[in-house]
């Protein structure tokens, strides 16, 4: 997490090895998790600052892509936001560094992996690469959408879409 140095990743400050638990220290981020902020913000944002914090998420994963890394938890739980409404990528406990080989992927034996934002073919093979975390992002529009009264007023139902002839 230390080498990593991007506007939308999380900064390391430091570790605390001298206690148990050890304690990983980083920036503040004042309204906390995504999911939260935006259950508790409801129906308050714009388009532009909806768009704005996608937007900085994925400027954050596809950092973490070209160097090589591979997140497999991008949930919203793990998504922190400033008094801005920057976005930034966090909780690197599950991340893996892939190889140099674009094709790169990282397989795992065993061990929970966070069914709703897993990619099908990483839940049934059990591997990981940066397509599998753009499967995770486009769920934050999800999130997005069943967190925001914003979004859910400009989507159209599967009847009025068929009304409207498109």
């Amino acid at each position: 997490m230390g080498q990593f140095n991007h506007p939308n990743i999380i900064r390391l400050e430091g570790v605390v090895t001298k206690s148990k638990p050890v304690m990983i220290i980083t920036e503040y981020m004042e309204n906390g998790s995504l999911d939260t902020f935006l259950k508790k913000n409801d129906g308050q944002f714009t388009v532009i600052q909806l768009v704005g914090m996608l937007r900085g998420i994925a400027s954050g994963m596809r950092y973490l892509s070209d160097m090589g890394y591979v997140h497999r938890d991008l949930a919203a739980r793990n998504i922190l936001v400033n008094s801005n409404l920057v976005c930034k990528v966090s909780d690197f406990g599950l991340s893996r560094v892939l190889e140099d080989d674009p094709e790169a992927a990282y397989t795992t034996r065993g061990g929970k992996i966070p069914i709703r934002w897993t990619a099908p073919e990483a839940i049934a093979y059990r591997k990981f690469t940066s397509a599998s975390d753009v499967w995770s992002y486009g769920i934050k529009f999800d999130e997005f959408s069943k967190c925001t009264n914003i979004i859910k007023s400009h989507v159209l139902t599967e009847k009025d879409f068929i009304q409207k002839k498109h």
